[in-house]
């Protein structure tokens, strides 16, 4: 399966996913994907897109690292998602693609790490939105390097033309304390359209997908 395809299925089932467990296995299968991707890249015949490709692969594997709790493993994931990436199809498509995964993951992370009600979650959406802001900035940088070599017109999921990396949206950062250092539910405030879960016994999460 293309990869464009499949990073599709994966921002669809991270849109989809309620439950707090389903939604960090989703980030991680995300995560594992943007491995897969980039050891992809990383056997393509071009300097800049190979050591790119290299560095994303690792970025992604340190992003499903962080991400790989018990709290995700207990979760049931429609599996072998990454296992049925056969090739990468139209570059500048999939890498504009793979931005708006990952921007995804950040932000639901974030969203969770509001609403955390132990140090463990929190500890983890923070870990993960580090790495994953990692990979993020990776991708932008493969997406101009793709453009620059001629792989593929630079598209964003959707058909719209994507705006360079270095002048889109960065990842949204919350600074925020663990649970239990001065009441930071009250105080941090979730994106704009969705709701976090963990306050009052909530376990959902819900995320725009565009």
């Amino acid at each position: 399966m293309e990869a464009l395809r499949l990073i599709k299925t994966a921002r669809h089932a991270l849109a989809e996913a309620r439950h707090v467990p389903d939604v960090l296995a989703e980030a991680r299968q995300a995560a594992l994907l943007t491995e897969a991707v980039g050891a992809r890249l990383a056997d393509l015949d071009d300097d800049e897109l190979t050591g790119l490709g290299q560095q994303l692969s690792e970025a992604g594997a340190h992003a499903a690292v962080c991400l790989d709790r018990s709290v995700v493993r207990a979760a049931l994931v429609s599996g072998g998602r990454v296992g049925r990436l056969t090739e990468l199809g139209d570059l500048g498509p999939a890498l504009g693609a793979l931005d708006g995964l990952l921007r995804d993951v950040g932000e639901t992370l974030v969203v969770l790490a509001c609403g955390a009600d132990t140090e463990s979650l929190y500890w983890t959406c923070i870990d993960g939105v580090d790495a994953v802001s990692d990979c993020k900035d990776l991708a932008g940088r493969l997406r101009e390097a793709a453009c620059r070599s001629g792989a593929g017109e630079v598209t964003a999921l959707g058909g719209a033309r994507a705006e360079r990396a270095d002048r889109g949206s960065p990842l949204l950062v919350v600074r925020l304390g663990p649970p239990g250092e001065g009441g930071p539910k009250e105080e941090a405030q979730a994106p704009p359209g969705h709701r976090v879960p963990g306050a009052a016994g909530a376990s959902e999460v819900s995320v725009p997908t565009g």
